[in-house]
C-alpha cells in the first residue's frame, strides 16, 4: 500500500451524501482520541444529516458544485480519503490521483451481494430473499468498478430467521460502526504518520 504522510497523523476528507452515522462513529474515535486523525473536512452535495455531524464537531464543509470535486480533494491532498453514503462513481482522475488512498464501507460481505443497485436497504432485501445465513460488512478500496476494489476488512453478521430487511440493517450498521474507525485507524499506523 502507497501511503506518503506528511503530517503528524493521518489527515482524512469524508464524501457523503447521507444520514452521518459511520461519519458520526469515526468522528467519536477521534474525539475521544482513540484515532489519531484529523478529519479536513466532510464535502458534499448538499445539506443532508452527515452536515450536522461536521457542524457536532466542528468539521470545516465543502459543497461539490458541478465537478469541482478533483479540485476540492486537491487542495486538501488528504492521506485518504472516506466515502461514507456516498453513493456516485468517482472520476478516473480522482481514482489515479488518489490511488489506494480512496476507501468505503459495504453492508455485506463482497463480493456477494455488491455491484450497481446494491446499496442500502436493498442490499438487506437481496440478502434475505437468498436465503443466506451470514452477511456482513466489508471495508474496500474503492477502483472504477462498483464494490470491486481490494478488500481490507470484513465483519460477519448472522442473518436471523425473523429479520425484516430494516432489522437486519440495524445489526449490520452496528457492526458497520465499529469496523470503518479501525480500519482507518490501522491504516493510520501504517502509514506512519
Amino acid at each position: 500500500m502507497a501511503f506518503m504522510c506528511l503530517f503528524p497523523k493521518l489527515k482524512f476528507s469524508v464524501i457523503s451524501t447521507g444520514r452521518g452515522s459511520n461519519f458520526d462513529a469515526i468522528m467519536q474515535h477521534v474525539a475521544s482520541g482513540e484515532l489519531n486523525a484529523e478529519c479536513a473536512s466532510l464535502i458534499t452535495f448538499k445539506n443532508c444529516k452527515a452536515t450536522e455531524v461536521a457542524g457536532k464537531y466542528g468539521v470545516p464543509i465543502r459543497f461539490i458544485e458541478g465537478d469541482n470535486l478533483f479540485e476540492i480533494l486537491q487542495s486538501e491532498n488528504p492521506n485518504l480519503i472516506v466515502l461514507s453514503g456516498y453513493m456516485r462513481k468517482i472520476p478516473e482522475n480522482i481514482l489515479e490521483r488518489f490511488k489506494n488512498k480512496i476507501i468505503n464501507i459495504h453492508p455485506a460481505l463482497l463480493p456477494s451481494f455488491g455491484g450497481k443497485g446494491c446499496y442500502g436497504i436493498h442490499v438487506h432485501e437481496k440478502v434475505i430473499e437468498a436465503g443466506v445465513k451470514i452477511t456482513g460488512v466489508t471495508v474496500h478500496f474503492v477502483n472504477k468498478d462498483y464494490d470491486a476494489g481490494k478488500i481490507i476488512a470484513q465483519i460477519a453478521v448472522p442473518v436471523l430467521p425473523s429479520d425484516t430487511p430494516e432489522i437486519l440493517a440495524e445489526r449490520v450498521l452496528k457492526e458497520e460502526h465499529n469496523i470503518y474507525w479501525q480500519v482507518i485507524r490501522d491504516l493510520a499506523e501504517k502509514c506512519k504518520c
